[in-house]
């Protein structure tokens, strides 16, 4: 809502815990880390968009108390 969205990728095979467009709380698990794509290691790939544009995702989560 309000312009902004997420982006996650290299999720585990059958490893989504929610669905598209579904609102999430902080700290819920949302999926299992994977290593699909092309990755070199197990790990989520988190992307933040505020009007369509990409973002630094960790300014804008920690401006939210969120700390990566």
């Amino acid at each position: 809502g309000g312009g902004i969205a997420t982006g996650y990728a290299h999720i585990s095979s059958g490893g989504f815990y929610v669905g598209y467009g579904q609102w999430v709380g902080a700290g819920q698990l949302i999926a299992a880390t994977g290593n699909t794509g092309n990755s070199f290691g197990c790990h989520l790939h988190f992307e933040v968009y505020v009007n369509g544009r990409t973002t630094n995702p960790e300014p804008f989560m920690a401006d939210r108390g969120i700390w990566l």
